[in-house]
């Protein structure tokens, strides 16, 4: 996952003269290089599914495919993720409604609150942070596996898992242990979704790191214990789990 820190409107004009529309104005909406939205006044804003990249041949959504994203809330913070609900009801399901191509190259973005209303004054139909529905525990166990580097979590759509041939060490605590119990975590986010929370700003959370056989990507971090419960490490100042993890421990 990654921060989005500034926005760019950028002027684009595109041709519809094939579907008898001739040509159209309009605004593609730029952070670090990315491309974000293509034609942002023409998406038809959903939730659940969004075609963030609409059919530059007509501005319509579903007529040409990929470039699909679901809005899902994490605290006061946005992140888009794979529209994994749709995509894995059949094959050509998973075609029409793959993400854009800068999620499986870059990451998932993720929006602060104040960035997150700029990008509203593009399009009046984006929701508001907090009528956006929280990530569950199984969206959560797939975005780590989405964004895990060198498949570590095993392949799209099979079930997350750690993979061990890539694993070297970590820094604390016995490998074997602490990768089955990750594997364990994963399982049961994966298997039952619940709703998840923040982890308070003053537990005490020890990340887990781990060594990989990966070149350029030694260490990776995105696991935590917070007593005797693991969390998800969204970023250095994000923890979470699921709703009632750890009273229940």
């Amino acid at each position: 996952m990654w921060n989005v820190e500034d926005l760019s409107a950028v002027p684009v004009e595109l041709d519809f003269t094939s579907s008898g529309q001739g040509r159209r104005s309009a605004t593609a909406i730029e952070t670090s290089g990315v491309r974000l939205f293509n034609a942002i006044e023409l998406i038809d804003v959903d939730a659940t599914a969004t075609q963030v990249e609409v059919c530059e041949g007509c501005g319509c959504s579903h007529c040409s495919p990929g470039g699909w994203v679901a809005f899902r809330r994490i605290g006061d913070k946005v992140v888009w993720i794979p529209t994994w609900d749709r995509m894995e009801t059949g094959t050509r399901e998973q075609a029409e409604y793959e993400p854009p191509p800068f999620l499986g190259s870059k990451g998932a973005p993720v929006f602060g609150s104040a960035i997150w209303e700029r990008l509203r004054a593009f399009h009046g139909n984006l929701p508001a942070c907090e009528d956006l529905p929280w990530i569950n525990s199984r969206e959560t166990a797939r975005l780590c596996q989405w964004s895990a580097p060198g498949r570590l979590l095993g392949e799209y759509p099979a079930e997350p898992r750690m993979r061990r041939d890539l694993l070297i060490a970590v820094t604390d605590g016995d490998l074997a242990a602490e990768t089955s119990a990750i594997d364990e975590c994963l399982q049961a986010h994966f298997r039952a979704a619940q709703q998840m929370t923040i982890v308070p700003g003053n537990a005490d959370i020890k990340p887990i790191e781990f060594w990989l056989d990966l070149p350029g990507i030694p260490g990776w971090t995105r696991f935590g214990n917070v007593g005797s419960c693991l969390c998800f490490l969204v970023d250095e100042s994000i923890a979470i789990v699921r709703e009632g993890g750890l009273t229940n421990g």
